[in-house]
C-alpha cells in the first residue's frame, strides 16, 4: 500500500483520471480485499506451511515446479521494478550527474543481503522500518493536505468523472494497492499458531484510502492538467510543499528518506519470497537453516535478477519504465487471482487438521 503512493500507481491513475480512475479506486480494494479473505483463510489451514511445501505435497512436479518458478520469477520482477524506479527519483532529485547504475547497483545489494535473510528476520525488520517512516510519511501527509497551496475546488472537480467505468489498467492498479497478503505465501511458515487473522477488514479500508490520497493530493496540489507535467507526481507534490522547522523547510527530502526505506523493505520482501519460492523447486532445499543447501540457492536467485534488474534499469527510460510496469500490473492482476483461487481449492481438498 505504501509504496505506491510514490511510485506508479499515482502516475497510471493520473492517465486514466477522466477514464474511470475514480470508480476504479472504489472497486480496487473491494476486489482485492476478497481475494485477501479467501487467501489468508485458505493458508491458515495449512498451519506453519508455505506455498512449496503446499505445492509439492498437492500437485505432481510436472505442475508444482513450473507454478513456483512462475511465482517466484512475479515476486522478483515486483521488488526490481521498484528498485529501478527509485534508482531514476534519486537519480533525478539527489545525484542528477551520477549514471542510474551506480545507485541501482547499490539498491540491488542492500535488497539482495536483506533477502536472503530467515524469513524470522525479514519480518523483525519489516516491523521496525514500519515504525520508524509511518510517523514521519503520516506527517507529511498532513502537511500536504493543510497546505496553502492545496486546492480543493480541483478535487471537487474530478468528482463529475466518478461513474465512468474504469478500464482492465486502472482497476488493476487499484487492485495491486492490496496485494501484498500473497507475501504470505512464504511468512506463514512463521505463523505456526495463528488460529485467525483479525481486523482483515481494515485493510481494504486503509488502502482505498492511501489510493485516494495518492490521487487527489496531487491534483489538488498540482492542479488537474499540472499533473500531467510531472513523471514523479508525488516527487513533485512533495516539492511544493513547504514548513518551517528548524533547518528543515522543504518536505520532499524526508518524503525521499522515507521512501528509501520503504523501497528497501518493498524489494527485500519480494526478493526474499521470490528466492523461497524458486529454491523450493529443488528436491533438498530446507527453509530458513544455514545450510548450504538452503542459502546458496537463495543467493544465486538474487545474484540473476539482481543482474537482469541493472541491465533493464540501465536500458530503460523514464517513461518506458511507467509504459512497461502498466502492462505488469494488467498481466499480475490474473497471476494473482490464479494463487488464490489455486489455494483456496487446494485448502478445501485438504482434510480438517
Amino acid at each position: 500500500m505504501l509504496i505506491n503512493a510514490i511510485l506508479f500507481v499515482p502516475r497510471i491513475l493520473m492517465d486514466e483520471r477522466y477514464d474511470g480512475a475514480i470508480l476504479s479506486m472504489i472497486l480496487g480494494p473491494i476486489i482485492g480485499g476478497i481475494f485477501m479473505y479467501i487467501f489468508t483463510s485458505s493458508m491458515l489451514k495449512f498451519r506453519g506451511q508455505g506455498l512449496p511445501e503446499i505445492l509439492k505435497q498437492s500437485l505432481p512436479k510436472t505442475i508444482s515446479i513450473p507454478l513456483l518458478l512462475l511465482l517466484g520469477s512475479v515476486s522478483f520482477i515486483s521488488g526490481a521494478l521498484v528498485l529501478i524506479n527509485y534508482s531514476f527519483i534519486v537519480s533525478r532529485y539527489l545525484i542528477p550527474k551520477t549514471p542510474i547504475y551506480i545507485p541501482l547497483i547499490l539498491f540491488v545489494m542492500v535488497a539482495s543481503f536483506g533477502a536472503l535473510q530467515s524469513t524470522k528476520t525479514v519480518l523483525y525488520s519489516t516491523e521496525l522500518i514500519l515504525v520508524l517512516s509511518l510517523p514521519l510519511l503520516l506527517f507529511s501527509i498532513f502537511k500536504a493536505y493543510t497546505n496553502q497551496n492545496m486546492n480543493f475546488d480541483e478535487v471537487r472537480a474530478m468528482i463529475d468523472y466518478t461513474w465512468i467505468l474504469p478500464s482492465w489498467k486502472s482497476l488493476s492498479v487499484s487492485t495491486y494497492a492490496v496485494t501484498g497478503y500473497i507475501s504470505l505465501a512464504i511468512f506463514n511458515r512463521a505463523f505456526t499458531g495463528v488460529q485467525t487473522i483479525q481486523h482483515r477488514w481494515a485493510v481494504p479500508c486503509l488502502g482505498f484510502c492511501i489510493l485516494l490520497t495518492a490521487f487527489f493530493v496531487p491534483i489538488g496540489i498540482l492542479g488537474t492538467d499540472g499533473v500531467n507535467d510531472y513523471i514523479f507526481t508525488w516527487v513533485a507534490t512533495a516539492d511544493a510543499v513547504r514548513m518551517k522547522y528548524a533547518f528543515i523547510e522543504r518536505v520532499v527530502y524526508i518524503f525521499l528518506l522515507i521512501y528509501l526505506g520503504i523501497s528497501y523493505l518493498f524489494a527485500m520482501t519480494t526478493w526474499h519470497v521470490g528466492s523461497e519460492m524458486i529454491s523450493g523447486c529443488l528436491p533438498g532445499h530446507h527453509a530458513n537453516t544455514s545450510a548450504v543447501n538452503s542459502v546458496l540457492p537463495n543467493a544465486i536467485c538474487c545474484a540473476v535478477f539482481g543482474i537482469g534488474t541493472v541491465i533493464v534499469g540501465n536500458w530503460l527510460g523514464e517513461d518506458d519504465l511507467f509504459t512497461v510496469s502498466s502492462y505488469w500490473m494488467m498481466i499480475r492482476s490474473p497471476i494473482d487471482i490464479v494463487i488464490v483461487l489455486s489455494v483456496f481449492m487446494l485448502s478445501k481438498w485438504r482434510k480438517t487438521l
